[in-house]
């Protein structure tokens, strides 16, 4: 009976920590990286071998990434009153640095099966993501353009597997379109910021320096999609192309309007929708 109890409470246990760490990986987040990775590889009959491992290094390296984010936010998450599981303890942080670790080796692991430049190139993403969780907490924007270097990793990491010229347009926009994002989630953390210390462009600059440099990002990141306009003949993608460099405009629009916590928020979920027409504009090209 005894052992009986034990195996029960090892299980709710384990469920209990999967399911935190389910949450603390944002699902949505790390599919949507494995989406875009996918529709960047846009994989024909010959090279779908590479798929699997292509998904399973674009999933557990997004959910290293939040996970040592997490760890390392741990009492700026707490001061925002954010219920994180590794901030509530939930997730006890040796635990948290176990699964970790067990995941950048899969994330590892799974590079290696895309070719030796991948896997090479996979040690400066796990450099960026535990760089960033350092200087996180005293650098402002420097931070959110390692953020923005990651999020368009997606891009280059299947760009040195199959080269395309549409892929490197598409980084670039990624990577100029993820620093306001980053900006405007700087912006909402505000009041935690200040109490931890940590320092950020919104807190050091005014809302109209803050809408400076989105509309600069902006600019740059539309330059991409101009210069994929001008090399792919095919409608369909072009289309979606347009339709991502209009949202990614137009999602901004609700903090441009009030330069508060609701129009910063309000953008940053309108700005998935970008995502998305990016990932059917790789798909259908």
């Amino acid at each position: 009976m005894a052992f009986v109890t034990h195996c029960t409470s090892v299980l709710q246990y384990t469920f209990k920590i999967f399911k935190a760490t389910l949450y603390t990986i944002r699902p949505s987040a790390t599919i949507g990286a494995c989406l875009l990775a996918l529709a960047a590889f846009n994989p024909q009959i010959g090279d779908i071998s590479l798929v699997i491992p292509l998904l399973t290094a674009a999933f557990f390296g997004g959910s290293f990434c939040f996970l040592v984010n997490d760890i390392y936010d741990k009492e700026k998450d707490l001061l925002n009153n954010k219920k994180r599981p590794i901030a509530t303890g939930v997730i006890p942080m040796k635990t948290a640095i176990g699964i970790s670790t067990a995941f950048m080796l899969l994330f590892l692991i799974s590079t290696w099966f895309l070719g030796i430049y991948t896997f090479a190139l996979s040690f400066g993403f796990l450099a960026m993501a535990i760089t960033y969780s350092f200087i996180n907490a005293k650098t402002g924007l420097f931070a959110n353009v390692v953020v923005a270097l990651i999020v368009s990793g997606t891009q280059w990491g299947v760009a040195v597997i199959k080269p395309d010229h549409y892929l490197f347009a598409t980084a670039f926009f990624l990577f100029f379109f993820t620093i306001p994002r980053e900006v405007l989630l700087d912006w909402l953390d505000l009041s935690g910021d200040e109490k931890s210390g940590k320092q950020s462009f919104p807190m050091n600059h005014s809302s109209a320096k803050v809408n400076q440099l989105i509309v600069a990002s902006l600019v740059l990141g539309s330059a991409s999609i101009h210069f994929i306009a001008e090399q792919t003949t095919n409608t369909l993608s072009l289309t979606f192309y347009i339709l991502a460099l209009i949202t990614s405009w137009v999602s901004f629009v609700p903090f441009f309007r009030s330069a508060n916590d609701q129009g910063a928020l309000l953008s940053v979920r309108l700005s998935h929708v970008t995502f998305a027409f990016l990932i059917l504009a790789l798909f259908s090209r």
